[in-house]
């Protein structure tokens, strides 16, 4: 048991990697499809929230494409195929909620720095072994 808390191990790291990508990819394609499921009006407002970030206009299309990001992105990742685009799809989506929510207090953009933080952190990591890029490109 000491063994197992005090020597990291390749195979802990990337069971550890597969764990956050699995997290973090369910959960931001969740995001993303229940967003699609909104229709023209929820992805109108989802897109509205830029107008603060000096973005005007094609609010529909841009929610369209924040939601498209998290729903490829979260699917990518679960996958571990593509890991690294998918990871910065959501790592941008992400780093824009956090900025849009930074005037709202702590605990508005705390949530999505963290998970901004883990997909990056999966963009350095990569997929890891359990993974389909490691299938199909080898380590």
């Amino acid at each position: 048991m000491v063994h197992f808390l005090l020597r990291g191990k390749p195979t802990y790291v990337n069971f550890g990697i597969l764990v956050l990508r699995l997290a973090l990819g369910i959960s931001m394609s969740y995001h993303g499809y229940v967003k699609l499921l909104s229709g023209a009006a929820g992805l109108y407002k989802v897109g509205a929230m830029l107008a603060p970030l000096g973005v005007s206009g094609y609010f529909e299309v841009f929610g369209a494409l924040s939601a498209f990001s998290e729903l490829l992105g979260g699917i990518l990742l679960a996958l571990g195929l593509f890991t690294r685009l998918g990871s910065l799809l959501l790592a941008g989506v992400l780093f824009t909620a956090t900025i849009l929510h930074i005037d709202a207090g702590f605990f508005a953009w705390d949530y999505p720095s963290q998970m901004g933080f883990a997909a990056l952190a999966i963009f350095f990591m990569g997929g890891g072994r359990y993974s389909v890029d490691a299938s199909l490109f080898g380590k």
